[in-house]
């Protein structure tokens, strides 16, 4: 009876650390699970939820230079579903805690409309857009078991980052006005994460999926680029360009659970939480119309490229794995 109480102690405690390491880490990527010797698993899932991108923000400040004021873009936050696809070989190590090494390859898209209407001075707008957005994880790492049924995976992940925006706008009034617009921007970050996983039987497993710091090591410059063209009946042609590098870091959270349906075959879902955090940087601004060159709205473009602005993407995961011995 001691001896059960003295497990259920001990089981109480894991589970308090592997809470506190979610809450106390900003942070994800799969479900994982107990892996046997050599194996490669393969991973599947969609993901519903929501996508906010910084290129709103950057949007607003942008035509603000031009005195045109974007109201929110419609079903910003509404969810939708996205995939991710991904593998993960772990090699066997067996040398005392230090259970296995790992490298593994990841990727996800997201795609949407927006629509969303501004106001200028003597005038109404009406705007949409089309964007894609996709990111790929390079993860490397090792699992280390301190107990039997509780397993730490520290790792560093290459993430390479792109997106785009095409998008359209009518403004009804003096002047009235017809454009067009392309923002795009990628990059590549090396960051910091770690996987928490607690088995509660031989079949299910509760895991925490952590990345809480970068750029680490490696950091490109990526691109920014964001081209605008008005024409209008006042001064007859506006034209906006900002070409620079880009960076971003992330923060990402991911709590979960697996479930073994059968050999070799587990069923996941998991809550997921990220914040990437993004900026040109250095970049070229240029804004002029018929009546030439732009002060304010090079300025405003150039603020809006500069600043720290996000992508956060909140919602749910659901999935299964499949383990290869090798």
């Amino acid at each position: 009876m001691d001896k059960q109480k003295e497990d259920t102690m001990n089981r109480n405690k894991i589970v308090a650390i592997l809470i506190m390491f979610a809450v106390l880490l900003p942070a994800s990527t799969y479900a994982q699970g107990k892996v046997e010797g050599n194996t490669l698993r393969l991973k599947g899932g969609m993901f519903l939820g929501s996508l906010r991108t910084d290129l709103e923000k950057r949007g607003f400040y942008s035509d603000l230079g031009r005195l045109d004021y974007n109201r929110e873009w419609e079903n910003a936050s509404r969810f939708t579903l996205f995939n991710g696809l991904g593998a993960d070989y772990y090699h066997q190590l067996s040398a005392g805690m230090l259970q296995n090494f790992f490298l593994g390859f990841h990727i996800n898209r997201f795609g949407r409309s927006y629509e969303w209407n501004s106001f200028y001075p003597v005038g109404f707008g009406m705007k949409e857009a089309d964007y894609g957005f996709a990111y790929s994880d390079i993860n490397l790492g090792v699992t280390i078991s301190p107990a039997a049924n509780f397993r730490i995976l520290p790792k560093y992940v290459i993430r390479s980052m792109a997106q785009n925006l095409e998008g359209k706008n009518l403004g009804l009034g003096l002047p009235i006005l017809v454009g067009r617009d392309t923002t795009s921007s990628y990059g590549t970050s090396g960051l910091i994460g770690v996987g928490l996983e607690f088995d509660i039987s031989n079949n299910v497993t509760l895991y925490s999926d952590i990345l809480f710091y970068g750029p680490f090591l490696f950091n490109t410059s990526g691109e920014y680029k964001s081209e605008k063209i008005t024409l209008d009946s006042g001064p007859g042609i506006n034209f906006i360009l900002t070409e620079g590098g880009y960076r971003f870091s992330s923060e990402k959270l991911s709590l979960g659970g697996s479930f073994l349906v059968a050999p070799k075959l587990r069923l996941f879902a998991s809550v997921e939480n990220e914040k990437m955090t993004a900026k040109a940087v250095s970049p070229f601004s240029f804004s002029a119309s018929g009546n030439g060159l732009n002060t304010f709205g090079t300025l405003m473009e150039y603020v809006s490229a500069t600043s720290d602005h996000s992508i956060n993407i909140f919602g749910f995961k659901f999935g299964a794995t499949y383990d290869i011995n090798l």
